[in-house]
């Protein structure tokens, strides 16, 4: 009796060993540039602050209930104000992104009207101010 020999079936190779080899190295990679931060000194404890007082940002604009603008504590305008900032963003930056119109951090006061936040607001972007973001307080 003859015996037919049968082809051997040819499997598809799997991508799978080195698809895992790449995520070992990188994995690798990694852990070791973790590494290349410069680590906190280990005598030194740092502050808490859990209880203390957020500060507002620096160069932000207040608005009061009443309507009033203050900057750095002291009363201005929209005007006024525009200028200085953007004196103050050109020493900070560069001359041009002070000229195109820079960010500006508004803090109101929560008893300030709506309407009058809204009109604020278009005043600051119509006298050029770039985008206008409102400082407001996390609820705890």
């Amino acid at each position: 009796m003859k015996k037919l020999s049968i082809a051997p079936i040819k499997r598809k190779s799997e991508n799978t060993i080195s698809l895992i080899n790449i995520v070992f190295l990188m994995l690798i990679f990694f852990l070791i540039a973790g590494q290349l931060a410069p680590p906190l000194d280990k005598t030194v404890d740092l502050i808490d602050s859990k209880d203390a007082d957020p500060l507002p940002p620096p160069n932000a604009l207040v608005a009061r209930e009443d309507g009033s603008l203050h900057f750095r504590g002291s009363p201005t305008t929209i005007e006024a104000f525009l200028q200085e900032a953007a004196s103050l963003e050109a020493v900070e930056e560069d001359v041009q992104s002070a000229q195109a119109g820079f960010p500006v951090k508004l803090i109101a006061d929560r008893d300030l009207a709506a309407t009058a936040l809204i009109g604020l607001v278009g005043e600051l972007q119509a006298a050029g101010a770039g985008k206008v973001t409102v400082v407001t307080m996390r609820t705890q």
